[in-house]
């Protein structure tokens, strides 16, 4: 009797773990959090893995945000979109252009760019990470897009239908 106890909790933590590692985290349930500070509430979606390794980038993520006055949710006039990268290298290319493509249209926002040292630990990295603002319509244009992408110099990050609903849900706290 206990063999057989001991062998369907196996079985039930097996299937659990399978279950877990099956299904796709950053496009089920994006962490979005609120803080509010002075009166000024902030709506961040925790960063959200766009890309793995690719050229000289170890990995690109999106963290989306707005703020209002108060606590009564109003709709933003502009989100500002943060791109984070580890880039394999020590130095940064000074001369980065980004420029979103939505649905074949190119789309540059001015941005604000800064320097993570030291972003994976053991590794001789630095992270970027640049601040745009962008209007709430082309956020908008973004998440109902066929195809877009986030063309960082050569390298094209290509955002799929995932990233786009994962990045909707941000809109439903407005």
């Amino acid at each position: 009797m206990t063999t057989f106890k001991t062998a369907l909790l196996v079985l039930f933590f097996v299937t659990l773990i399978f279950a877990n590692s099956a299904r796709p985290t950053f496009a089920q349930a994006p962490q979005i959090r609120t803080t509010v500070k002075n009166g000024i509430t902030t709506v961040r979606m925790e960063p959200l893995l766009i890309s793995g390794e690719k050229d000289n980038f170890h990995s690109l993520h999106v963290s989306p945000s707005f703020n209002y006055e108060g606590q009564t949710p109003t709709v933003p006039e502009f989100i500002t979109f943060e791109l984070q990268t580890v880039v394999k290298a020590r130095r940064l290319n000074p001369d980065l252009y980004v420029v979103f493509v939505i649905d074949g249209e190119s789309i540059f926002l001015s941005s604000n760019r800064w320097v993570v040292k030291n972003p994976v630990p053991g590794r001789r990295w630095v992270g970027e990470r640049l601040a745009m603002r962008m209007p709430l319509g082309t956020f908008t244009k973004l998440t109902s897009s066929k195809t877009a992408s986030i063309q960082m110099g050569a390298t094209v990050f290509e955002i799929s239908d995932d990233h786009k609903r994962a990045l909707m849900e941000l809109t439903k706290r407005m």
